[in-house]
């Protein structure tokens, strides 16, 4: 188990190589530590924290997972499994993210999630296509 100085020591060598430890479960479960991870790892360490170590959901590191709008959809997908609007508020920050938001965890088409997917014309595509397949049904 890392223990606090090593988590920091490894986050400042590569913030990669911590999510990798978390994702191993090498990361103790503990308020101070979750907070470190929240604090200096990063949306995707907080991600990581959550979804390996906690195995739910948590305000902190929900907050700290939406600062990234992957991060966000992730969260919201495999942490939360339900959609939420301060994570669909961070995925909408990027047009992949918001149409597999829509897709993948509200399920349904959104003016929010399709205003953003439509700011570029690979995903404004998609997420037509995926519109009319819902109508077809």
């Amino acid at each position: 188990m890392l223990n606090k100085e090593d988590i920091i020591l490894l986050f400042l060598e590569d913030p990669y190589k911590l999510a990798h430890e978390i994702w191993n479960k090498n990361v103790p479960k503990s308020d101070e530590i979750r907070t470190l991870i929240c604090d200096l790892g990063g949306p995707h360490c907080a991600y990581r924290y959550a979804l390996c170590v906690d195995e739910y959901s948590r305000s902190d590191t929900r907050k700290a997972s939406c600062k990234d709008p992957g991060r966000a959809f992730f969260y919201a997908q495999n942490v939360d499994r339900s959609p939420r609007s301060d994570t669909r508020q961070a995925a909408c920050k990027d047009p992949w993210c918001a149409y597999r938001y829509a897709r993948d965890i509200d399920k349904s088409p959104r003016s929010d999630t399709r205003r953003e997917a439509c700011k570029d014309s690979y995903w404004k595509e998609r997420y037509e296509e995926w519109e009319n397949s819902l109508k077809k049904k």
